[in-house]
């Protein structure tokens, strides 16, 4: 008896093949356009009745705050303050020898403030200081001059005028005529100065 025998193929069945290049989408272009509102104009209305600027006037010359004759009564008007600065400051030397020579020709007194900007006393008595210059005259026979120095240059050293007077204090006033130093003294009393002035300028 004859058996036929039937054969099964057991290959494992592969998937289909898949294309080689996928299609590629359309290509698209996305533009955003960004626009900036403008502001809106501005007007300018001018005023129609402005007001005028107040010139500030302060008299004096020869090169610093000048002072008449009469020095302030003390006490008098110690709360006014000179719209403007009066008293002059000076760096060099040459400043100080022009200034001296200009104060001879007029035969004016020049007192000489040398303050340092890192002392509380300096600029207590820098305030009193410059109210003397509120009773400066606008006649030409102003016989002071106010001057004012810094004993410490922009290099943080010792100034080449404060050097050369070998000044150890401040605030140091002096008082010169005639270019020769007639008084120096260290204070933060403004009386003491007026009492000053009035001693170098009596014509008594």
């Amino acid at each position: 008896m004859l058996v036929k025998s039937t054969t099964t193929n057991t290959s494992p069945t592969l998937p289909p093949q898949l294309p080689r290049s996928l299609p590629k989408p359309p290509h698209t272009t996305t533009t955003t356009t960004i626009s900036r509102a403008r502001p809106p104009p501005v007007r300018l209305i001018a005023s129609s009745n402005p007001r005028p600027v107040p010139a500030l006037r302060c008299s004096g010359g020869g090169g610093g705050g000048a002072f008449n004759a009469a020095p302030p009564a003390l006490g008098e008007g110690e709360d006014e303050v000179c719209p403007v600065e009066c008293v002059a400051e000076f760096a060099t030397e040459e400043e100080f020898q022009r200034i001296l020579e200009r104060a001879k020709e007029r035969n004016a007194l020049v007192v000489v403030d040398f303050y340092r900007t890192s002392c509380g006393s300096c600029k207590y008595i820098q305030q009193g200081f410059a109210k003397l210059c509120k009773r400066a005259g606008d006649r030409g026979d102003a016989d002071v001059v106010f001057l004012k120095h810094n004993v410490i240059d922009e290099y943080d050293e010792q100034s080449e005028v404060a050097e050369r007077l070998r000044i150890k204090v401040v605030p140091l006033f002096h008082f010169y005529k005639d270019g020769v130093l007639l008084e120096a003294f260290a204070t933060r009393d403004k009386e003491r100065i007026i009492a000053a002035i009035r001693k170098y300028t009596s014509t008594d």
